[in-house]
């Protein structure tokens, strides 16, 4: 099985740019958020088709001019299992390691290396995606998990010779396996160092993307775009259920799960965790972390145009809810924690409040009941919908327990049996 290869060569299907868009200092106040079935030029949106073919389309644009930057159409793959270990956790799992490649790009252009870990029974399975801060080798202690020493670590990652295996509890992997989950991930750095510096990482091939130069790709872009290509991969993938893929991660990494999310509908769940402003969070009235806090102190995230909005929210054509309304009718899990109240978890519920009319137009049950479920409460019954946000006493962190009711909640939407 090692050193199998499987290209994916994709077609780039243009979007629809439409009209110009307006400078910031042109764009209305608009204290509320913005209405999800008003177009930019005043139409109003009142049938699903029209939802798909204008508000969509308008909606991608808009998140990639005034927020995140433009991305790059998909890349052709070249993708090859360079080492399968079929014996982890005692036999449960195979772990096959991924070397993606992007043929057209120069031979010097960042290489993803995709850990995949899969459950040796039950046929293809559905799997869970996700990026990593420090490594693949950090995920499980399994000693042949490949350390790529080229790649760009954290000043908040151990030490390289500390690395293997410390957030193992933090990835529960075994949990997943056992749940009969398969687990993807990636090392953020191998696409784009988490710095301010676009002289590195995937950036500088691709010089002439769509747009102005300041509506240029940020980080969370970048890493999205990242996510995408695995996507890629994965649905090829035998021993994955190519259309129950369920993308999330943490902090930083949330907030690249639902923009990778919102952007391509291939990806069947967006579980964005505790993702705080610039994910689930609101930019209006946020108490929390604002727009300019977030531009100030991580200012290649998103792209320069959002610094415009800088204590001017308001100007915001778009904000958080429309993000999730683009995920629509796809499912999305937000999870958050009480102690966590930085990345505001209260923003995120009223978010999902205002993206359920768009469930609701769509033919989806958006927000049922309060959408809410809290510590050991049961995923499912009167509160449960295809929004819905899971809360727990914890502070800024992943635990098992988060895990057990994100796969509770894909079980039920994938209609699959629970746990024993």
């Amino acid at each position: 099985m090692a050193n199998r290869v499987f290209v994916v060569v994709l077609i780039a299907v243009a979007s629809a740019m439409g009209a110009e868009l307006p400078p910031v200092d042109q764009l209305p106040e608009r204290p509320e958020l913005p209405d999800p079935f008003l177009m930019l030029d005043g139409t109003r949106i009142e049938k699903p088709e029209q939802w798909y073919e204008m508000r969509r389309p308008e909606l991608k644009q808009l998140f990639q001019h005034y927020v995140y930057g433009y991305l790059p159409p998909p890349t052709p793959i070249q993708a090859t299992v360079i080492q399968e270990d079929t014996d982890l956790f005692g036999g449960k799992a195979t772990l096959k390691q991924v070397e993606i490649r992007f043929p057209a790009l120069p031979d010097n252009a960042p290489r993803i290396n995709l850990a995949l870990f899969v459950p040796n029974a039950g046929g293809p399975a559905p799997c869970i995606l996700a990026l990593n801060k420090c490594g693949n080798c950090t995920v499980t202690d399994f000693p042949g998990v490949r350390i790529n020493p080229d790649a760009w670590l954290h000043s908040a990652c151990a030490p390289t010779e500390e690395l293997r295996g410390n957030k193992k509890d933090f990835w529960a992997i075994e949990q997943k396996i056992d749940r009969g989950y398969a687990f993807a991930t990636y090392h953020e750095s191998e696409i784009d160092p988490d710095q301010n510096d676009f002289t590195d990482g995937i950036h500088p091939f691709f010089p002439d993307l769509s747009g102005p130069d300041a509506a240029s790709w940020g980080t969370i872009s970048a890493w999205a775009w990242g996510l995408q290509r695995c996507l890629d991969y994965l649905i090829e993938d035998p021993d994955v259920d190519g259309e129950k893929v369920i993308v999330t991660g943490h902090s930083r990494r949330g907030k690249t799960a639902l923009w990778a999310a919102a952007y391509d509908d291939r990806f069947a769940i967006a579980m964005p965790h505790q993702s705080g402003t610039g994910g689930m969070a609101l930019s209006r009235n946020n108490e929390q972390e604002t727009v300019e806090r977030i531009n100030e102190h991580f200012p290649h995230w998103f792209n320069d145009l959002f610094t415009a909005f800088n204590g001017h929210e308001q100007n915001l054509p778009v904000d958080q809810h429309l993000l999730v309304a683009l995920v629509a009718p796809r499912p999305v899990l937000d999870t958050a924690g009480l102690q966590d109240t930085w990345a505001n978890y209260e923003s995120a519920l009223r978010n999902l409040k205002a993206a359920d009319p768009v469930y609701e137009f769509l033919g989806k049950p958006g927000l049922v009941g309060d959408g809410m479920v809290v510590e050991d409460e049961p995923i499912g019954g009167e509160d449960f919908g295809t929004l819905l946000q899971y809360r727990r006493d914890t502070k800024h962190t992943w635990t098992a327990e988060y895990w057990e009711k994100m796969m509770d909640f894909a079980d039920l939407h994938f209609g699959r049996s629970g746990p024993d």
